[in-house]
């Protein structure tokens, strides 16, 4: 009788217990998809009420950490995103994501050193993961490290070929190291990505400026101004293309336009300067030369220095 009884009452009991876990389960899981419907609408509060309750009911699903860390992310709470990104590492270590969230809110936090290992932690678990080597390379330029960057943009691009932003990033640290051609060639393989993107344009006509190529500058430049009149760049470096191209009321014209547009800049107030000396409107000159000292009263003496350590240069290459 009592056997009988067990073999009743035990798959009962089974059941039982299995339909409550089930049932305990499916509401952290609802939790979860209500805190993600919040989040698409961007009421964060209430995704982060429903994503706590799914947790509370189930700490140890990865998924919700993470959620929870963006959405913090997102309000700029960074020490509770650091908190649950960590949390969903500890559950799954192979959570990419969560490496990549941790990278980017010590990125925000300017601090670098623990930006790096995230990200390259990242990097180990999705080698394919160019957004984390984009990053890499962004921490490697503000150290001041162009080759490193160089290095992690190059790796990004090798994972994927259109990535627009490691395009530009590389062409700037192409020419902040002199080297022009090169960046020439990413400036104009971003351009195709965004052809009227206006850092591109501009970036790319100073550096055909660099190379000399005067007449690609000024047509680049031009289509600049078309996308916008008010750039100061856009008209200084016009200016100095037309100066290339022997073309000297242009250039006075554009440097002129470039001082409207930002009054109190020295660089343009002492380029305009030459160009009125070159013109032979002396008093002009002088006008615009003290300015210069005014605005910048070691402007000058530095580029008079500047010009001559480069001729010295040049006279031992």
């Amino acid at each position: 009788m009592r056997g009988t009884v067990l073999k009743v009452v035990v798959p009962v009991l089974c059941v039982l217990l299995f339909s409550t876990l089930q049932a305990y389960c499916a509401s952290s899981r609802t939790y979860y998809i209500q805190g993600n419907g919040y989040f698409d609408k961007k009421k964060y509060d209430r995704a982060i009420e429903n994503y706590k309750k799914a947790i509370e009911i189930s700490p140890k699903i990865a998924d919700y950490h993470y959620k929870l860390a963006e959405t913090y992310s997102l309000k700029e709470s960074g020490d509770e995103a650091i908190t649950h990104y960590r949390e969903a590492i500890k559950i799954d270590p192979q959570y990419y994501a969560a490496y990549a969230g941790l990278g980017e809110a010590f990125f925000r936090r300017g601090k670098s050193v623990e930006a790096v290992r995230y990200y390259r932690e990242a990097v180990e678990v999705c080698p394919t993961g160019s957004k984390d080597q984009f990053f890499l390379g962004r921490i490697c330029a503000i150290k001041g490290d162009i080759d490193g960057a160089i290095r992690e943009y190059e790796g990004a691009i090798r994972i994927r070929p259109g990535y627009f932003d490691a395009l530009s990033n590389l062409a700037v640290c192409y020419a902040r190291k002199g080297d022009f051609k090169r960046a020439v060639l990413y400036y104009l393989k971003a351009r195709k990505i965004r052809p009227y993107d206006e850092r591109i344009v501009v970036g790319l006509g100073v550096a055909y400026i660099n190379r000399k190529e005067f007449n690609k500058a000024r047509d680049i430049l031009l289509i600049a101004l078309r996308v916008n009149l008010f750039n100061r760049d856009t008209r200084f470096y016009l200016g100095k293309a037309y100066y290339g191209m022997g073309n000297l009321d242009q250039a006075i014209r554009q440097m002129e336009k470039a001082l409207e547009i930002e009054p109190g800049n020295p660089e343009t107030h002492f380029t305009l300067g030459l160009y009125y000396d070159k013109k032979g409107w002396t008093d002009m000159a002088v006008a615009e030369y003290r300015e210069t000292e005014f605005l910048a009263p070691d402007y000058i003496m530095k580029r008079v220095q500047g010009t001559k350590e480069k001729v010295e240069k040049q006279q031992t290459e």
